[in-house]
């Protein structure tokens, strides 16, 4: 092992006059062309000067400073001048490798490296610039740290209680056998030949036509709006303003037309976007690793062990739903966002962008055998034909044979009015508030009946706590429609703990989430005071998950139902 220090590839200055000039770039050119009249060439240029010499001197001190060593049983960071960090991460406490490569490094064979261990982004170790070929060699150094901490557990334990130790071996990415020996999965224990998965383009295209977050595109093109306003003419804009005032009086078609073509925009927007992030997806296997490959101009590789997995999770959004199109992220335990970029750790995440429900719990049981996510089809395939309604048979079956397959039992259904009540009420309350204050006339004849101060705004502002309430309303309908969980018993074909399926949905998208018992925290039980008596609790089931759903929350179940999980919890 070198423990030499290393330091970055001179690529990285590019890296960091590129993200200082994010910042001041627009800055200094709005200012250079509102105030272009008054200053001279020269002044120009010793502006232009001053500004280049900023850009640069943060990112030479910065690679001058940078050193990493790759020590005997650790990654080793060091950097600043005036303030200096020094970061350590031991290489059995990775939880993800994540690289990305611009096209600006893609010359120099050099990539940007992300090392996370378990925690929030500020834990990660960040390598602007150093050779791909480091993301491999930190892979192999953390399996074979790995492999020497399940050696010594085996060691340690014997073979005399396997099953008592069930839950502390997931964590390790190879299972034993009857005589005690590490046996790895015999189809896990080669790299994948071809990808296990791979996004076309017309996927691609999907997953931005169907993404409620496409709305978002909208944010980024109002800040471009306001960002060249600043630099165009005042009259151009003054023109662009009355186009669309006239488009918005000129009647209904014209408004629709104008409805329409922001509509497209925001569509174009969703699909470039959505194909800078995820062209080229693939999904590999590597022994305990699970490898996603993605973007087109700036690609992205993220390694992550199948063994600190958290939770695996099956969203479906409002606008899939006609579609049957789903997507499928992993909860981690440790961030796997790549530098600054705020949405490529929730994509380094997502395995599946989006994919037919029908085809993905069998793609999943491809990708992640140790999840033993077929029973969870098998599941929904049962509960299509017949639905449960006792939790106290699930948890009384859920021991027995690995064969028996169990239940999803809907904990909402039936408490529809709990779901209900503090919306309606809400809305109806902010409603009629709103209604009385308005300039409706039979407002303002009880407004002058009561005494009370004229307020007389329009009428139609009613239109907005029904608006949000109407929405709130339908949100916890499918809240009580959705929320439920299937127990799954310890002695299954795969070894691994016992795990729990629980669905439910978050504002309008529905999800199934599946995860271990040893990956739950905590439980917590709530309730009040009017609804002891009726049996009506509340479960709060806590996880280490950074990057995701952090936890599992029914919002009214029966105390039975809290029973039962209670009691699988501390199993």
């Amino acid at each position: 092992m070198c423990h030499t220090w290393h330091r970055l590839h001179p690529a990285s200055l590019i890296i960091g006059v590129i993200e200082t000039a994010k910042g001041i770039i627009g800055l200094f050119f709005a200012l250079l062309f509102i105030a272009r009249r008054h200053l001279s060439v020269t002044t120009i240029a010793l502006i232009f000067l001053s500004v280049l010499f900023v850009a640069l001197c943060q990112p030479i001190v910065t690679w001058l400073t940078t050193r990493y060593q790759l020590g005997s049983g650790k990654l080793s960071f060091k950097s600043g001048l005036l303030f200096r960090k020094n970061r350590t991460i031991s290489y059995g406490s990775i939880h993800a490798i994540n690289s990305s490569q611009p096209i600006y490094l893609q010359p120099f064979g050099v990539v940007r490296l992300t090392v996370s261990a378990a925690g929030a982004a500020d834990t990660d170790i960040r390598l602007d610039a150093v050779p791909a070929a480091l993301q491999a060699e930190l892979e192999r150094l953390r399996a074979q740290s790995q492999s020497t901490v399940v050696a010594s557990t085996i060691a340690a334990v014997g073979t005399s209680e396997p099953s008592a130790h069930a839950d502390a071996a997931i964590d390790s990415p190879q299972h034993t056998d009857q005589s005690g020996a590490p046996a790895m999965e015999p189809a896990l224990g080669n790299p994948s030949r071809t990808p296990l998965f791979r996004a076309s383009v017309g996927d691609i295209l999907l997953f931005a036509i169907t993404d409620i977050g496409f709305l978002a595109a909208a944010l980024v093109v109002y800040g471009f709006v306001q960002q060249v306003q600043d630099v165009l003419p005042r009259n151009l804009m003054h023109e662009a303003e009355r186009s669309v005032a006239t488009a918005l009086t000129s009647g209904v078609f014209s408004a629709v037309l104008l409805v329409l073509a922001c509509v497209a925009l925001l569509m174009v927007v969703s699909i470039v976007t959505s194909l800078l992030r995820f062209y080229g997806f693939e999904v590999w296997r590597r022994g305990d690793d699970l490898v996603v490959v993605r973007g087109l101009l700036t690609r992205h590789t993220t390694t992550i062990p199948v063994s600190r997995i958290q939770t695996v999770t099956i969203r479906q959004s409002m606008l899939r739903r006609p579609f049957h199109l789903c997507s499928v992220g992993l909860g981690l335990s440790s961030s796997v966002a790549n530098g600054n970029s705020e949405g490529s750790g929730a994509s380094a995440a997502q395995i599946l962008p989006v994919i037919s429900t029908h085809r993905v719990h069998a793609v999943l049981h491809e990708i992640l055998p140790e999840w033993g996510l077929s029973e969870v089809s098998i599941v929904f395939a049962g509960q299509r034909q017949r639905a449960s309604s006792a939790s106290s048979t699930i948890v009384a079956e859920h021991t027995e044979a690995s064969a028996y397959t169990p239940r999803l039992h809907y904990t909402g259904r039936g408490l529809l009015r709990y779901y209900l009540t503090l919306p309606v009420v809400a809305t109806l309350v902010t409603t009629l508030a709103v209604w009385l204050g308005s300039d409706a006339h039979a407002a303002v004849a009880l407004r002058t009946w009561c005494a009370v101060p004229d307020l007389g705004w329009t009428w139609w502002l009613v239109s907005a706590p029904i608006a949000l309430g109407w929405w709130w309303i339908m949100c916890r309908l499918l809240r009580a429609r959705n929320e439920g969980f299937a127990l799954f018993g310890a002695g299954d074909a795969f070894q691994c703990s016992a795990r729990i399926l629980v669905t439910g949905a978050l504002r309008l998208t529905r999800y199934e989430l599946i995860t271990r018992r040893a990956r739950v925290q905590s439980i917590t039980r709530y309730t009040t005071l009017w609804r002891e008596p009726r049996g009506i609790e509340r479960v709060q089931m806590s996880l280490f998950v950074m990057n995701g759903i952090n936890e599992l929350r029914f919002m009214f179940l029966h105390r039975a139902d809290a029973e039962a999980l209670q009691r699988w919890v501390e199993q």
